[in-house]
């Protein structure tokens, strides 16, 4: 996954109008308060997942960073404990309102990672965890040519996904009905690391680094997930 040639795929077709955005959008407002109240906090338990945001955090102190995706801002939040100031962005309002509650001190904004509000190479650095579990590979590709866009030469992305589990092996997509007894319309993508590694190098950066476990505790979801530390070239 070392690569020292890297070069940004520009033959995509063009945007769509067909991105899942509005059902993303509705599923996520409606679980948002059960999230932020059963979730939000898990970081704290996960020293693995704390280790590569330490990890970040030291790479990129000093400059400004997004959290992409940031759900009810609890990314955000550890991030501060870092001396680190992080920007989220959510296309769930209810999201967002979440966070502005838990995390007054933090900005948090309305907005998709597919089309940031930010002027280019503004960032020292994003984070996108788990924020495209929901996307294709045409659109994951979008969202990386746009976080390579607003980072900086030299900065860094951490990107989280889902490999696989029990009964969906990488490459799979599962379709989610029901969460936290609420109904949603989501599809869960389930991505090999060397094809995350690739669609990520199409677009700009450079693997540094990817941290693969496995579930850590019955109240997690039973999925292998990936961490994945990139380089923005110059």
């Amino acid at each position: 996954m070392d690569s020292l040639d890297i070069t940004i795929d520009d033959n995509l077709p063009p945007m769509g109008t067909d991105l899942p955005f509005d059902r993303i959008r509705t599923s996520y407002d409606v679980v948002a308060a059960n999230y932020a109240n059963e979730l939000a906090d898990e970081i704290v338990a996960k020293p693995i997942e704390r280790g590569m945001l330490l990890a970040f955090s030291e790479l990129v102190r000093g400059g400004l960073v997004g959290d992409v995706g940031c759900g009810p801002g609890h990314i955000a939040k550890h991030l501060a404990t870092h001396d680190v100031k992080a920007v989220g962005y959510d296309i769930s309002s209810a999201m967002i309102d979440q966070a502005r509650a838990k995390f007054p001190r933090g900005e948090f904004h309305v907005g998709s990672l597919f089309e940031l509000p930010v002027g280019t190479a503004m960032w020292r650095g994003a984070v996108a965890r788990y924020a495209l579990l929901h996307s294709s590979s045409d659109e994951r590709t979008r969202a990386f040519r746009e976080l390579a866009r607003v980072i900086a030469p030299d900065g860094y992305l951490l990107y989280a996904f889902y490999v696989s589990a029990p009964d969906h092996p990488e490459g799979s997509v599962y379709h989610l009905t029901s969460w936290f007894g609420h109904e949603v319309d989501l599809d869960v993508h389930f991505i090999g690391v060397q094809d995350a590694a690739d669609e990520i190098e199409r677009c700009g950066f450079a693997i540094e680094a990817a941290l693969v476990r496995e579930p850590m505790s019955k109240n997690e979801l039973p999925t292998r997930r990936c961490y994945m530390l990139a380089h923005r070239q110059a």
